[in-house]
């Protein structure tokens, strides 16, 4: 809509941003629901750096990395 001229940059951004976090919601409780269901969902500290995050994973899974 916004491509198209019919919202401004700045509605654009308000409806981005809501759709965002409706996702957002979404998905932590569709996470939630996996977690009562018996699942472990193995959670990565999004403030570790990718070299931390790519060890955490592979202890994760049991791979070890080369």
């Amino acid at each position: 809509m916004y491509l198209n001229g019919d919202l401004s940059y700045d509605e654009m951004k308000k409806r981005l941003n809501i759709a965002i976090h409706q996702f957002a919601k979404r998905q932590m409780t569709w996470f939630r629901k996996m977690e009562r269901s018996g699942y472990r969902i193995h959670w990565l500290d999004a403030r570790m750096n990718m070299e931390e995050k790519l060890k955490a994973a592979l202890e994760i899974t049991g791979q070890e990395k080369t």
